[in-house]
């Protein structure tokens, strides 16, 4: 995702196990849960809801500029431009998960080791995958420094100046930071449980504040000007993001200290109503903080979706959306790369028109034949070995 540039599923032949896995893979539900714990039921509409955050970041490199040369209503073109803030959503969404699946074990040294193993086993050979597809459309050459800290995951760790997020594969970044959102959330979650109903909600609502006042949601490799803070900021960019994170952690832990919440604020209205006011935040936003309300805002439709009952946790609940929402996270790691093959090969225009298409069909096969075959093997390899 580069601000600085601003720029059909055949239901019937879906493998019906795969899809109804995606409800509980793709929502990071953790497969070595303890058998002390009871495993929490999935929470299908926010698989769904990954594949629409992909899809606006998928758009805003694919369609924002294009938009604009066809004359697009401004709404519209905003819109599109704004589509980066699916990032957003995704750092809130995985805070929230991760709390969900986790709040009721024990941290101890297994809950770590089987965390981490979980974590890697479901974003790493997907990462491998989209290096490996991105090598042969290298726009600089890589140095020893920049190779390692790509393997490593931790590109983003600098200051937000730093465009060294961007290196080999573009969208990246951001795996990098949520790798340090990984390493924190132990810890996240261990001081969450200690707190209380109010304690908790002070804490959101001081996240929401922060995300709003400093724009953090529009933070990324290369931001050189943030409100209140000075541009020779050294703060790494995690640090910064991680307030999306915490919302995440702290609205789910809102949701288990008031079960009831999430039911009072879903059915079918307050769930339109909610998708109305993202959608307006999208196409209205033009200054960060203004977009940082839509982080706010995503929070919100992420409780109602979590207890939901309306017709759009119904909607994102459907198997098409299974499906798209489980192969959402290579659908937005491979886009890059895929642009790049597409501008190789296939003459303009038909390049932007067929390149979408194609990403979103690769990232299905990925899903379905790569990502999914790799979690299994490094998880059921990880028992054998630990003797669970």
């Amino acid at each position: 995702m580069d601000i600085k540039v601003d720029p059909a599923v055949n239901e019937p032949a879906v493998n019906e196990a795969a899809v109804n896995e995606a409800a509980v893979n793709v929502a990071d539900v953790g497969p070595l849960v303890s058998s002390a714990v009871k495993r929490p039921p999935s929470l299908p509409a926010l698989t769904g809801l990954r594949f629409f955050a992909a899809l606006a970041v998928l758009l805003f490199h694919f369609g924002a500029g294009f938009a604009e040369e066809g004359g697009v209503p401004s709404a519209v073109a905003r819109l599109l431009h704004n589509g980066y803030l699916g990032v957003s959503l995704f750092f809130v969404l995985s805070g929230f998960i991760l709390t969900y699946t986790h709040q009721w074990e024990i941290l101890d040294r297994r809950f770590l080791a089987d965390f981490y193993m979980a974590r890697f086993a479901r974003i790493y050979p997907v990462y491998l995958l989209a290096l490996l597809v991105g090598l042969p459309v290298l726009i600089h050459p890589l140095s020893r420094s920049g190779v390692a800290a790509v393997l490593t995951m931790t590109q983003s760790w600098t200051p937000p100046q730093s465009t060294s997020g961007y290196l080999w594969v573009m969208q990246a970044w951001t795996l990098s930071v949520e790798f340090a959102f990984y390493l924190i959330f132990p810890g996240v979650l261990l001081v969450a449980k200690k707190l209380n109903a109010v304690g908790t909600a002070l804490i959101a609502a001081a996240t929401a504040a922060v995300i709003v006042i400093y724009g953090l949601s529009s933070i990324t490799p290369g931001t050189f000007s943030t409100p209140h803070l000075s541009p020779s900021t050294v703060l790494p960019i995690p640090l910064l993001r991680s307030a999306e994170f915490v919302y995440g952690v702290m609205l789910c832990r809102l949701t288990a200290l008031n079960p009831f919440g999430s039911k009072v604020m879903g059915g079918h209205l307050l769930e339109i109503l909610m998708i109305a006011i993202v959608i307006a935040v999208l196409c209205l936003a033009s200054s960060v903080q203004s977009k940082a309300l839509f982080t706010v805002a995503i929070g919100i439709l992420i409780v109602q979706l979590a207890g939901g009952y309306g017709l759009v946790t119904a909607a994102l609940s459907s198997k098409p959306l299974l499906l798209l929402g489980g192969a959402s996270y290579a659908l937005y790691l491979l886009q890059g790369p895929m642009r790049a093959i597409c501008d190789q090969y296939v003459p303009p225009p038909f390049d932007r028109f067929l390149s979408p298409i194609v990403t979103i069909a690769g990232a299905i096969a990925v899903f379905l034949y790569w990502e999914q075959p790799c979690r299994r093997l490094l998880l059921s390899t990880y028992r054998r070995i630990a003797g669970r």
